[in-house]
């Protein structure tokens, strides 16, 4: 059957569709737990520019959303583990006289393998692309090793705080859970039979299975229709194959920033991995396309709370209600989480404070349509190969 590009085209409706509703307060509730008291404690001992090591070390607390409590546990460990290696290679690379050279190939050869590591151990949200993130952000630092090492510190600790949240949620979440039973088999032989609902977590929480992975069927479709991140993987796909996609994607949308000059490659790398990571040629392009609306919306509420020049804690205070913002609405739909996202990162990139705000809103703008433009140019070649070869 010939390819039709208007099979790869999102209507609105496809844009504004909202998942539903399951319980993702407590998540956003642990993820700004994770993110915020490190934060904290970082402003307190006047220590705000070790800040990027503490956000790549809370990003353990994203993933496992919706698993049991030890399940949970198991895949943030592998996720922590992944995410400080990441930012270990970040900061051999920026410790070079070389780094915007090497940064680009050993990128795209780490999004190759930490593809492989996700898919073996079906993590979700899917793909590499916080560990590209740490790899890239950490490799562009220019600081000497003294306070490299400090920020590996921090992220470790970082990222056992978050371990520590995952597992008093979970445990409090049953304790509730079972709570609910137990007042539900009390009502009486004419109430209704309903299972309870996890209060915190639980595979019914995202539609997904015991192992991460999107529970199969019509939940999974509905989820893919959102754009969410909750469903990941397409039926008929190697992990193989889809990590030369993601090496390819991070290599070209890397390459581009740099020929052109501009600040910040890892936001192009990061755009092309999250359009990358949806399930067929439609949803990346679909993913994308949320992606790139969702920036130019996130741009407008950034240039308004970075015009009031925020500054000390009240940065903190905002990185930790926009962190919040982006768990309650991203696997819901993604346009809306971009929209608390996109600030997030800006503010965060004003603690450097060596870049003007109106030119990382710029490059923001600018590198977010670079990966976007890359991963829809990939997910249309990808569809054009035949059924057997596609990713």
């Amino acid at each position: 059957m010939p390819f039709s590009r208007h099979e790869l085209i999102p209507g609105w409706r496809d844009l504004v569709t909202m998942g539903p509703y399951r319980r993702d307060h407590w998540v956003a509730l642990r993820v700004a737990l994770a993110i915020g008291a490190p934060l904290v404690l970082l402003w307190a001992t006047g220590s705000m520019q070790l800040a990027i090591f503490a956000v790549f070390g809370a990003f353990t607390s994203v993933y496992g959303r919706g698993l049991d409590v030890f399940a949970r546990l198991r895949l943030q460990s592998i996720a922590a583990g992944a995410l400080l290696v990441s930012v270990g290679v970040g900061a051999l690379i920026s410790l070079s006289p070389e780094r915007g050279l090497l940064v680009l190939p050993i990128a795209a050869a780490w999004a190759f393998l930490m593809s492989l590591l996700g898919d073996r151990v079906r993590w979700a949200p899917p793909g590499p692309m916080f560990q590209i993130f740490a790899l890239a952000a950490i490799a562009a630092l220019a600081v000497d090793g003294a306070v490299l090492l400090r920020g590996l510190g921090v992220a470790v600790v970082t990222a056992v705080w978050s371990l520590l949240l995952g597992l008093v949620f979970g445990a409090v979440g049953e304790l509730v859970d079972r709570g609910r039973a137990a007042r539900a088999a009390g009502g009486g032989a004419g109430a209704p039979a309903q299972a309870p609902g996890p209060a915190f977590s639980g595979p019914a929480a995202s539609g997904a299975s015991a192992t991460g992975a999107p529970a199969s069927g019509a939940s999974a479709v509905g989820s893919l229709s959102t754009g969410s991140i909750r469903s990941v993987r397409p039926a008929r796909s190697t992990p193989l194959g889809r990590a030369w996609m993601f090496a390819v994607g991070t290599l070209v949308a890397g390459a581009i920033p740099l020929l052109i000059g501009i600040g910040h490659p890892y936001w192009a790398m990061v755009s092309a991995i999250a359009g990358l990571s949806a399930a067929t040629g439609f949803h990346r392009v679909l993913r994308a396309t949320h992606r790139l609306v969702g920036t130019v919306l996130g741009l407008g509420a950034a240039a308004v709370l970075m015009a009031f020049e925020p500054s000390g804690l009240v940065v903190v205070l905002l990185v930790i209600a926009l962190q919040g913002g982006v768990e309650l609405f991203i696997v819901r739909n993604y346009t809306l989480g971009l929209l608390f996202l996109t600030p997030l990162v800006l503010v965060m990139g004003r603690l450097a404070g060596d870049v003007s705000a109106g030119q990382l809103l710029l490059e923001r703008g600018v590198e977010t349509l670079i990966g976007v433009a890359v991963a829809v140019a990939i997910a249309v070649v990808l569809e054009r190969l035949p059924a057997s070869s596609k990713l």
